[in-house]
């Protein structure tokens, strides 16, 4: 915990910006992820507990839990099987067939650790982005394919695959996007500010995507999400959250995005606001069920909550 906090202090002095990343909270009460597998049938749960608990995606029964060796900071579902890729700190990055219980080490690196980690369309590929500034392209496999070497890059914070291509966007101090050789694509400031990203989510059609960061409560800058075409033109921008855009999910027609900030936001392609849902804690983790019917948050205050899709709460898992 405390490799991540200096790690987390080095980017807020590198980039100019104030971030807590949560650390005045009870760490281990964290849960940063949320997801729902691909064909509803599981929902992974990972935070600074170093747990990743398994859900029924149908019935929402608590199933069992992996034990981490450290703290878990995003999960990704396989587009097709039921494999779990971690991104978690120092070496405890892997990949989970939940059906079986095998796990898979990224081997040939040292300590593989990261703040983000995704699955490219097909599921042949998994990256991994860490707090150094470097990213890694993997086989399901656990094997090496390709280090993409720093572009003067801080600290990678999110990443996304674009939907059928294999071109990836990182956040890190600028929006760079790469193909799966390593050539960058397209680098640009996501606002005049120097503010941190969290997260970013293509939409399905491949023509946009959306970003969500932190914003800066000492300054102050508003938290902002932004709707952005591949060149760098920016369609929209939503300044309505009081607190930072921790994930962002589209749910399976691309016509619903949900964010988790103070409040659980539901909008529609174009970034208007459909629906509201309260809550009491901050929420990190946000994904949608498959079938689109309901929503899973996490908190920084460990609550796990299942929203139907017009943000009201079905139940509460923990």
């Amino acid at each position: 915990m405390k490799s991540i906090l200096l790690k987390l202090l080095i980017l807020s002095f590198f980039i100019g910006i104030n971030v807590s990343e949560g650390y005045s909270q009870e760490s281990n009460k964290i849960l940063w992820t949320a997801n729902w597998s691909n064909d509803n049938k599981y929902i992974a749960i990972g935070g600074d507990d170093k747990k990743i608990r398994i859900y029924n995606g149908e019935t929402f029964e608590f199933l069992k839990v992996y034990e981490n060796e450290s703290e878990v900071k995003r999960l990704r579902w396989h587009p097709k099987q039921n494999i779990l890729g971690v991104a978690a700190v120092d070496d405890g990055s892997k990949i989970i067939d939940v059906e079986t219980d095998k796990i898979t080490e990224f081997k040939g690196v040292k300590n593989v650790g990261g703040r983000a980690i995704a699955w490219n369309y097909n599921g042949e590929l998994i990256a991994i982005a860490d707090y150094e500034g470097v990213l890694t392209i993997w086989t399901k496999e656990g094997k090496n394919l390709k280090t993409i070497k720093k572009d003067n890059t801080k600290s990678y914070v999110a990443i996304d695959w674009h939907p059928y291509k294999n071109e990836i966007i990182a956040l890190s101090d600028y929006v760079r996007i790469y193909n799966s050789k390593g050539d960058l694509l397209k680098k640009f400031n996501h606002r005049d500010e120097k503010v941190l990203m969290l997260c970013v989510k293509w939409h399905k059609s491949g023509k946009y995507f959306v970003i969500g960061d932190y914003g800066d409560t000492i300054v102050p800058y508003k938290p902002v999400l932004q709707f952005w075409k591949f060149d760098g033109t920016l369609i929209k921008e939503i300044d309505t959250s009081k607190a930072e855009y921790r994930n962002i999910s589209w749910n399976k027609k691309g016509n619903r995005l949900t964010s988790a900030s103070d409040a659980l936001r539901i909008w529609s392609k174009k970034g208007k606001l459909l629906s509201t849902g309260l809550s009491q804690d901050k929420l990190w983790g946000v994904d949608w069920s498959s079938d689109g019917k309901y929503i899973v948050t996490s908190s920084n205050n460990g609550k796990i909550i299942i929203w139907d899709k017009n943000a009201r709460i079905i139940k509460v898992l923990n």
